[in-house]
């Protein structure tokens, strides 16, 4: 017996060392062997279900980190492993049962508060989610992935000022997450401080140079700073990614029309148009007929917008201009683009 269990110390050490290498099927050659000498032995049980886990087989991951806890129901190895394997299962109830058992256990372990965490969020169970961000922050003092959490829930609540904390603490530990960096960008966005929402895109289209919402959102920066040729540069990258976005043909084609390069902004708009009805479209064809004192055209354009939306104050307004500068025998030039959505 001595000798047996000399061999199943042996094998289990040179089975860990080769995982830890990421020689996971030498490993599994020699964890089975161990197993083979031992099949109660809780160490190579769950070298089992770690090494499983690492190679995405979870259903047998949960096999033997299920044979460890009927061997020991309180093995803290084999419960968080038995979390994070339904996490990779996608099976977030079955996670938060082991995991709080595991807490029970281990009640200092952030990393398992946050996957926790992580997993509420995704189930919409925002109030408990935000406890357990709260409390491995409070415990784990500056814990960047409860930081991260915290930081995109309360984004994803509205809550920028709480966000822009989080976020800010989260950069001291990695200043190149970009999907952190587009946030920050739409919260600066959100609040019309376009320089500083800018830096955010740009660091982000650094990063990821085709990432369409950093372009977009650096694309309605340059837009709200007027540097429409800027806006159009960047939007229409977004347009190869994204050739049937109608919303952007027509942002493009207002643009255009705030620079008086009156058939640029026309072709956006009948691009547009090809992908459905859009009265800020037909707003913007009707501002170009204006310009040219083409008023019957410029109203027929507002009367299919009231036609689909008989409420829409923009296009009765737009009708009232018209009919003005055909009265005062205009050629639409002034103010024609008072409601391009610029």
């Amino acid at each position: 017996m001595p000798d047996l269990n000399k061999s199943v110390v042996k094998l289990s050490k040179r089975a860990y060392y080769l995982m830890g290498k990421r020689r996971y099927n030498e490993a599994e050659k020699v964890f089975q062997e161990a197993y083979a000498l031992n099949a109660e032995n809780a160490y190579i049980l769950v070298g089992l279900g770690d090494l499983y886990r690492k190679l995405k087989n979870f259903p047998k991951a949960v096999k033997y980190y299920d044979m460890v806890l009927d061997i020991d129901p309180v093995n803290v190895f084999a419960l968080r492993g038995l979390g994070n394997a339904y996490r990779g299962m996608k099976k977030p109830e079955k996670s938060l049962e082991y995991w709080d058992r595991y807490l029970q256990c281990n009640r200092y372990d952030t990393h398992v508060m946050v996957r926790m965490a992580d997993s509420y969020k995704k189930m919409g169970k925002y109030k408990e989610a935000m406890a357990l961000y709260d409390k491995a922050i409070q415990i784990g003092g500056n814990d960047k992935y409860a930081y991260l959490g915290m930081g995109t829930l309360r984004y994803k609540l509205g809550d920028d000022d709480a966000a822009l904390a989080c976020f800010e603490k989260y950069q001291v530990f990695d200043e190149d997450n970009v999907a952190v960096l587009t946030m920050l960008g739409n919260i600066f966005q959100r609040r019309k401080q376009f320089d500083k929402a800018a830096v955010y895109f740009r660091k982000t289209i650094e990063l990821d140079p085709d990432n369409v919402f950093a372009l977009y959102g650096l694309g309605n920066c340059e837009r709200g700073l007027k540097h429409f040729e800027e806006a159009i540069a960047l939007w229409c990258r977004v347009l190869e990614f994204e050739p049937e976005n109608q919303n952007l043909h027509t942002r493009v084609g207002d643009a255009y029309l705030a620079l008086d390069r009156l058939e640029d902004a026309r072709s956006f708009y009948e691009k547009s148009l090809k992908l459905g009805f859009d009265p800020y479209a037909y707003l913007g064809l009707s501002n170009i007929c204006l310009r040219h004192a083409e008023f019957d055209q410029a109203a027929r354009y507002c009367n299919i917008i009231i036609e689909k939306l008989p409420d829409n104050a923009r296009a009765t307004r737009q009708l009232s201009r018209i009919e003005a500068q055909r009265s005062a025998g205009g050629n639409g030039a002034a103010g024609a683009d008072a409601e391009a959505r610029v």
